[in-house]
């Protein structure tokens, strides 16, 4: 698979994009158990409160956001157990960044975001893995009062960070902003 920058690999790796997808499917799974609706936020409000999120996780790793590669934003829909949603409601959104770095700084980046991470209020490291013997790390967090997780990981081409937040469903305002 062609990652759009013309490397032919593969960006991240499949811990992380499994990552990403299962902290997906658990947001799904606890709001369609709860029978509550979704939170309210627009996806303006979102998008900027996820560039924010990376922003400071790469400011607490001690990296700096790539103009390498265009950070992407990407919207779904939450569906309930068999009730699909309108193209204009309820929607998840996964925000991606890339930071360039040396393979032999990852891990050293990695346990000081691990570090800074494990000192903030509603913040959970849910997982932490190093490959010395290939210099890659990754990190996934839950960050409760931002309703988002976090994952950071060693990615293709070599020398990059991947950086993504994504977010819990959430619905759009009742004015549509």
């Amino acid at each position: 698979m062609r990652d759009g920058y013309g490397s032919g690999r593969r960006r991240g790796g499949p811990i992380a994009a499994t990552a990403v997808i299962a902290v997906a499917a658990v947001w799904w799974l606890a709001w369609s158990s709860a029978g509550a609706a979704p939170p309210r936020e627009s996806r303006a409000a979102a998008l900027a409160t996820a560039q924010q999120q990376v922003r400071a996780v790469a400011a607490d790793a001690r990296i700096g956001i790539s103009g390498r590669y265009n950070p992407g934003a990407s919207y779904e829909r939450c569906d309930r157990r068999g009730v699909r949603a309108p193209a204009d409601g309820p929607y998840t959104l996964t925000y991606t960044a890339y930071a360039d770095l040396p393979d032999r700084f990852h891990i050293a980046a990695l346990r000081r975001l691990r570090a800074a991470l494990e000192r903030r209020d509603g913040v959970e490291v849910t997982a932490y893995e190093e490959r010395p013997q290939v210099q890659e790390a990754q990190l996934d967090a839950v960050d409760r009062p931002h309703r988002a997780h976090l994952a950071v990981a060693s990615a293709k081409p070599p020398h990059t960070v991947r950086l993504a937040v994504a977010t819990e469903c959430f619905r759009p305002p009742e004015d549509g902003r």
